[in-house]
């Protein structure tokens, strides 16, 4: 009993001290991960929930402004002795008077004002608070859409980095093992040097090709650990590239390549494309508020006040005031003439910016319609390729097995069967990254 106590106790120790199996990381979670993490999208909705703020914040202009106001003064002591004889002299002759003048003096009173009309700011600052909402709301919406694409397009790019590495470590392989045999041949008298020198040349190709290989599926591992915020390697492990493309995705990809074909492309709902035209509403708004710095501005007011005393508590007698006050500007300077053509510029330049973007973003919509169909084109000619290809590798093989194929037409052989592999792995890719692009720009604001 004490000795499978004791096993259990020391195998309960290794598997502790064993290192947990790391998770797969799929497509999903890499997108869940970046939207989660990603330091881009974070920023753009912590923009997002301040203009949130700043919208509640906006209608403080159009409510009542009410604040409690309380004054401290002291007086020279000429002028109080002279204003206590006269309350002295006063109150010795009978009258009922009070005293006006202390050495402290404390005055309290609560004013209000409420907003009636003042050249239509209340309005312009409420409005242009919403706008600012909605372009930051927008352009969360689009970074959000930013981040899954860029995730979906590092993700494919690892999957098909590494797939190439892998062929590219095969092909060095063989061209080692293919060098090894004709040298051997060679000293045996049955091969030449041209084939041997063939081989070699081969064979320093291919460790070129793993090293570009390995180079670029590193690079692919860090850009997508950047965009979900942590590392990759060291806490997941990849799939293998899916290279089976579904007739359904081949289907999807021939319908968007038609798409914008008898009727141009509408980008007008995407985020990115509202949150231009947002921009150039807020200068409208900004434009219409420049204008309203030359109208009157009304205000109603409520004042309650009490007698200035010596205490600082509001005591005493007291007394209110209520009114409206108009205000019509007639001469301020230059500043609101200025102002409405700084206004109306700004307005001018929002839309050459909303213009521009929009003819670029139209673009980028159409280019990622041509790539999609050409990604598509690649992949039934890459698969065709590697049919073909892994069929006359097969021939070669069986000649050569007979005596009836030269080392020359085995090399040629391996070579397009393996490098139709790495097109068929690089069309797929290539495949799914278009149809997340168009997934991109296809995208509609919430």
């Amino acid at each position: 009993m004490i000795r499978k106590i004791v096993v259990c106790f020391f195998l309960g120790i290794v598997c502790a001290a064993l290192p947990a199996a790391a998770e797969e990381l799929t497509l999903e979670k890499a997108v869940d991960l970046a939207l989660k993490q990603n330091y881009s999208l974070r920023d753009s909705q912590y923009q997002a929930d301040a203009a949130d703020w700043g919208f509640a914040q906006s209608f403080s202009a159009w409510l009542p402004h009410v604040t409690y106001d309380t004054s401290w003064s002291k007086v020279d002591d000429q002028t109080y002795d002279d204003a206590e004889q006269q309350y002295q002299r006063l109150k010795q002759m009978g009258y009922n008077s009070k005293r006006t003048v202390f050495k402290n003096n404390y005055a309290s009173a609560i004013n209000v004002i409420q907003p009636i009309f003042n050249g239509g700011q209340e309005y312009t600052t409420i409005r242009s608070a919403f706008l600012a909402r909605r372009g930051a709301r927008l352009g969360e919406q689009d970074t959000r859409l930013q981040t899954v694409l860029n995730t979906k397009k590092a993700f494919y790019t690892v999957l098909k980095t590494r797939a190439l590495q892998d062929v590219a470590r095969e092909s060095l392989d063989l061209a080692r093992e293919s060098l090894r045999l004709a040298q051997a041949r060679l000293q045996v008298g049955s091969g030449t040097q041209s084939d041997l020198l063939r081989w070699e040349a081969e064979s320093a190709t291919a460790e070129g090709s793993l090293a570009e290989a390995e180079n670029a599926y590193s690079q692919a591992l860090m850009s997508l650990a950047n965009i979900i915020g942590g590392p990759v390697e060291a806490e997941w492990t990849l799939p293998d590239i899916d290279l089976a493309i579904t007739a359904e995705q081949l289907q999807l990809a021939e319908q968007a390549s038609l798409a914008g074909a008898k009727a141009p492309l509408s980008i007008g709902s995407h985020p990115a494309v509202a949150a231009a035209a947002t921009n150039v509403d807020l200068a409208t708004t900004g434009e219409v508020g420049s204008v309203g710095k030359l109208l009157p501005n009304v205000n109603f007011t409520y004042n309650y006040q009490w007698e200035t005393n010596d205490t600082l508590n509001p005591d005493g007698d007291t007394n209110w005031t209520v009114g409206v006050g108009v205000e019509i500007p007639l001469f301020q300077g230059i500043g609101a003439i200025t102002g409405i053509g700084n206004s109306v510029r700004k307005k001018q330049a929002a839309e050459m910016t909303a213009e521009t973007f929009n003819r670029a973003f139209l673009q980028q919509a159409y280019s990622s319609r041509f790539d999609l169909k050409s990604a598509r084109l690649r992949v039934l000619s890459a698969r065709k390729a590697v049919e073909f290809s892994q069929s006359n590798l097969e021939i070669v093989e069986k000649r050569s097995e007979l005596g009836m194929a030269t080392s020359l037409e085995q090399l040629d052989a391996q070579i397009a069967y393996q490098k139709a592999r790495s097109d068929l792995i690089g069309a797929v890719g290539d495949f799914r990254i278009a149809l997340a692009e168009w997934d991109y720009v296809t995208a509609t604001k919430e």
